[in-house]
């Protein structure tokens, strides 16, 4: 993902931003509903959209890439099942600022102006809302924000994607819910790159992905009330290196079963993954509670029930300080349903309802 990013940047953000990502609207005395129906164009009606408006997309199968700048409008499609609005690849991409920076992308909401140097964010898109639909087999991302505040995704269905499901860079505000994410080559669910991220992951599902929910670079997040199975990894919480590490999270009342799924390694991921429920690989103070995790099971660093270690090795990163492991339910996960590599200072577990713990002692 670093190089991602970097290329995103460096590339596609480079002099055609100052004047492309600048976007202007007048505020709209009346919220409309714009409808788009089968053979009409999605990105036609969002350009025409004023802040409150809706863009309401009725039931059918759309081959298009969307592209928001605008700030608080909603795209409503009319269901994120088979027979409602799904959002598949075009023939040809259109050539949007989002397409070029971060890959073939379903729907993009993207910051309005952004530092063409750095990718900083300079203006952010605001109060913007994706619901309803489903999007799928897109090259790189379903659903995908970079420099957004207040981004709404809920009940959207990302399958098949060659990147993230359903995710946000450099963004604070952020809920997903009632989503889910299904097959995608990396995180079904993803927040990074936000040191205040202040953001909700709530009451989705993962499956089949590489990572279910994946949280790296960022704090302030909490992910409750989520099922998470069949991924390479469940939940995980990392700290890639780079300054502000990632943690202040709460992970509660997360379902995490047989996340046993082999990914092998590749590009931003430099390790084999598989068989992991909750993992905190340098994460900082974090709560682990309430979750049910068992029958995760592997043989990768990652393996296990849920795992607290260090990323000093692996990314430069940060020991697992100041967090709290409590009151979890975890059976049947191999190497151990509870692992810590004993790095890090006032790491605490109490309370844990377990079978098998390395070091032995943790379950109670």
């Amino acid at each position: 993902m670093r190089k991602f990013l970097a290329a995103a940047c460096a590339i596609a953000l480079g002099g055609a931003l100052s004047a492309a990502l600048v976007a202007t609207s007048a505020s709209a005395s009346v919220q409309r509903t714009i409808v788009v129906r089968p053979g009409q164009s999605i990105q036609a009606a969002v350009d025409r959209a004023s802040p409150g408006d809706t863009v309401l997309i009725k039931p059918g199968v759309y081959h298009q890439s969307v592209q928001i700048r605008t700030n608080g409008i909603t795209l409503r499609g009319s269901g994120d099942f088979r027979g409602g609005t799904i959002i598949e690849p075009p023939a040809s991409f259109p050539k949007t600022l989002c397409n070029a920076a971060f890959g073939p992308t379903g729907v993009c909401i993207l910051a309005k102006k952004v530092n063409t140097k750095t990718g900083a964010v300079i203006t952010p898109v605001r109060a913007d809302t994706v619901t309803g639909l489903r999007v799928s087999g897109f090259p790189a991302n379903g659903v995908f924000g970079y420099g957004t505040v207040g981004l709404r995704v809920t009940r959207v269905v990302a399958v098949n994607d060659g990147g993230y499901g359903i995710s946000r860079f450099v963004s604070t505000q952020t809920l997903f819910a009632n989503d889910i994410a299904i097959g995608n080559h990396e995180a079904g669910f993803y927040v990074g790159d936000s040191p205040d991220a202040d953001t909700v992951v709530r009451d989705d599902l993962a499956v089949g992905n590489q990572f279910g929910i994946f949280i790296r670079h960022a704090r302030e997040v909490l992910v409750a009330d989520n099922r998470v199975r069949g991924n390479c990894q469940g939940i995980l919480v990392l700290d890639d290196g780079q300054p502000g590490g990632a943690g202040n999270a709460v992970i509660r009342d997360n379902s995490v079963f047989k996340n046993n799924k082999f990914c092998a390694a590749h590009g931003d991921t430099p390790v084999a993954t598989q068989g992991g429920g909750i993992l905190l690989l340098g994460a900082t103070r974090t709560l682990v509670t309430h979750n049910s995790v068992g029958g995760n099971s592997g043989k990768q660093i990652n393996s296990g029930g849920i795992v607290v270690v260090s990323a000093k090795a692996l990314t430069k990163g940060s020991d697992p300080n100041f967090d709290t492991i409590a009151f979890n339910t975890a059976f049947r996960d191999h190497p151990a349903d509870l692992i810590w590599d004993t790095t890090g200072v006032h790491v605490t577990f109490r309370g844990n309802h377990c079978g098998t713990s390395i070091p032995p002692g943790l379950c109670h």
